[in-house]
């Protein structure tokens, strides 16, 4: 729409060798929009992912299948936010201040003979789904992943292309006292 703004950033985050990644950050810098003292501020309407990286060669295609043999199941938990979790577990659709959610979980069957069969899962919760309005922001966002037994990237760096299309916004007092609301609302 006119008068929308199009931020793009890519973060990186490298997963140890059983596959885990403790809640860790990635910080997208609005301070060229925000900035409480001339009450400006951006009016988050959408925000895009795509996961890059892992065991390919020519393309940066993200395997979905994010276990291997020997592992039952595997989670991925990818999320906006302007507050800064300790843990993931605490990071849910009713959770104060998250922008969006992203989940993805590869389940295989208990059998574990050859030829077992996997479940590969995702859900996206996007801006809309959760603020159908926007969501208006003040402040930096983050970008927060955490992940659980996801043995085809141990030992990897796995990308994350982030787009955000937003307004920038003359925030009121009425603006703040609602965000003051949202934060605190549980």
């Amino acid at each position: 729409m006119k008068g929308d703004v199009i931020l793009r950033d890519r973060l990186q985050f490298t997963l140890d060798a059983n596959g885990n990644l403790p809640v860790n950050y990635g910080r997208i810098d609005l301070s060229d929009y925000v900035n409480v003292v001339r009450d400006e501020g951006l009016h988050i309407k959408e925000i895009f992912y795509e996961l890059r990286g892992g065991p390919v060669t020519n393309t940066c295609v993200f395997d979905p299948v994010i276990s291997q043999a020997g592992t039952s199941f595997a989670a991925l938990q990818l999320f906006a936010t302007t507050t800064a979790y300790e843990d993931a577990n605490d990071v849910g659709i009713g959770s104060p201040n998250v922008l969006n959610q992203l989940t993805m979980c590869t389940r295989r069957e208990s059998s574990g003979a050859a030829g077992a069969l996997w479940e590969c899962q995702e859900h996206f919760r996007g801006v809309p789904d959760f603020h159908p309005e926007g969501f208006t922001v003040i402040t930096d966002l983050l970008i927060g992943i955490a992940c659980d037994n996801m043995t085809t990237y141990s030992d990897a760096t796995v990308e994350i292309d982030v787009m955000i299309v937003a307004e920038p916004k003359k925030v009121t007092k009425d603006d703040l006292e609602k965000m003051l609301a949202q934060a605190t609302d549980l």
